[in-house]
């Protein structure tokens, strides 16, 4: 692990870097970017900066490798407080302010257009302009959507679910640590072409090798590796996922209110048959209406998201790597054993990353655990 540098941790304005003794922030292709540090407080500053249900701001700024990362969160309670003679513990959570927004803000309204003008305008009406949304793949799915007076976290969640990009590949709304406060909209398949390069051009590689003193002289060759990989799903529960149909349905709809039946044939690979029960053709029974099909289209955007986590590797203190992100494309070079190789090797979507901070000796270390995802089999 290597140090950062001008590590401050300021709650309102007041910098309390110097009472961090760890922390960690998690950044994932789900959702939002989530924060906990643990704080020795020797001055009894909980009691000046924690104001019930206020929620202060935390900003928390380094440079690492020359290069500088800020992000702004908002201080989400306090937990495993422990008090001492010399003093009292805990940790502090925190969240990014979307977290705010989007679970107190309501949406109540309807709208047409791709998933991504719908999700446009939702966003700035929860979030307003300076949140920034980049929008990174071009979206084909569209249709109309109604908002019955639901949180806009459920409003969002209803429209990425049935999104997919013009490949139809499906969309996912995340934020990155390196990124500074925006949020994403981007497909599987943009991700899948979002190589993380090295300087001169090549795939990065995530490779294994033992930390050294002669590894920490060479940051070119240490940087982006780990002592420990462990693939820790690898077709697990297949037979389920294949019954549930995750490579395809062969559906048969019927209609209660007529005589007529349709067989739809499997849109992906397998044909586990279900069958759907739709009471009349002038009623519907969800919120989202998009691409016409919605259910099909759905059912089919939802199983590509399953099956991306089919190979799930993680990469375990990891020195970290500047810039990565989730939602990148890594290459993974394990190793190997006296007998034995792997096929797990390969390029992998990076799924989330848990960026690790721990003070020794005064200075702060930084490392990576960095989840690794894919759908192949071989």
């Amino acid at each position: 692990m290597y140090n950062i540098d001008n590590f401050n941790v300021t709650i309102d304005n007041t910098d309390i870097g110097a009472m961090v003794t760890s922390m960690t922030i998690y950044e994932s292709i789900h959702g939002n970017i989530k924060a906990a540090f643990e704080v020795d407080d020797k001055i009894n500053f909980f009691d000046v900066f924690f104001r019930g249900i206020a929620l202060s701001i935390v900003k928390i700024s380094y440079t690492y490798f020359d290069v500088p990362i800020e992000i702004v969160l908002h201080a989400d309670g306090v937990m495993n407080q422990k008090i001492t003679k010399s003093g009292k513990s805990y940790t502090v959570k925190a969240v990014s302010i979307n977290n705010l927004n989007e679970a107190t803000a309501r949406i109540c309204n309807a709208y047409s257009g791709t998933s991504s003008d719908i999700l446009s305008t939702m966003w700035q009406e929860t979030h307003g302009e300076k949140n920034l949304l980049i929008i990174d793949s071009e979206v084909s799915s569209n249709g109309k959507y109604i908002a019955p007076n639901v949180s806009a976290t459920q409003a969002f969640k209803d429209i990425v679910s049935t999104a997919y990009c013009k490949i139809n590949t499906p969309m996912f709304l995340y934020q990155r640590l390196a990124d500074n406060g925006m949020t994403r909209f981007t497909s599987v398949h943009q991700m899948v072409d979002s190589n993380y390069l090295t300087t001169n051009g090549r795939d990065f590689t995530l490779h294994a090798m033992s930390q050294s003193m002669d590894s920490l002289k060479t940051p070119r060759t240490s940087v982006g590796s780990s002592s420990s990989f462990v693939l820790t799903d690898y077709n697990m529960d297949f037979i389920k996922k294949v019954s549930g149909g995750m490579w395809g349905q062969s559906i048969m709809s019927v209609s209660l209110d007529e005589t007529t039946d349709t067989v739809l044939k499997p849109a992906e690979v397998t044909a586990v048959p279900v069958t759907k029960y739709s009471l009349s053709e002038h009623l519907f029974d969800e919120k989202s209406i998009m691409s016409g099909d919605s259910s099909t289209s759905s059912t089919m955007i939802t199983n590509m998201k399953y099956r991306l986590f089919n190979t799930v590797l993680m990469a375990a203190d990891v020195v970290a790597v500047p810039g990565l992100g989730c939602g990148m494309t890594v290459n993974v070079e394990q190793g190997s054993g006296q007998i034995s190789s792997t096929k797990t090797d390969g390029h992998y979507i990076v799924s989330d990353i848990n960026h690790t901070y721990i003070m020794e000796d005064g200075k702060m270390q930084y490392s990576q655990n960095i989840g690794l995802v894919r759908e192949g089999n071989t």
